[in-house]
Formats: structure tokens, sequence, C-alpha cells
């Protein structure tokens, strides 16, 4: 696991925390769902280049 994303998590379980100990009510199904999401890989849309013309290269 990166770095990166080993300080992500922690960051993320100890914004959690601090709920807790503040008292905001989270139900464990919606923790649970969290830590997927952050899990999951993502999908980037990356949309089609433009020249300086305002053409877009569809590369075809």
């Amino acid at each position: 696991m990166s770095i990166r994303k080993t300080l992500r998590t922690l960051f993320a379980c100890m914004v959690l925390q601090v709920g807790v100990l503040s008292g905001v009510p989270m139900r464990p199904e919606q923790i649970r769902e969290l830590m997927f999401q952050m899990s999951s890989p993502k999908v980037a849309h990356v949309a089609p280049e433009e020249d300086h013309d305002g053409r877009v290269d569809d590369h075809t």
C-alpha cells in the first residue's frame, strides 16, 4: 500500500474518531460503505482534447 493511500485512510479514520468522541451518530453500515468506497478503484472520464481551432481531436 502506498504511503499516500495509508495517510488518506488514517486521516479518514481520525475524522470518524473525532465524530464519535463529539457524539455524531453514524451507523456501522455507513462506516462500512465509506471504507468500501475508499478502497475501491476510481474510474476517470477524460474529455476529448481540442486543438487551438476548437475542433475535437478524436485520434481516428
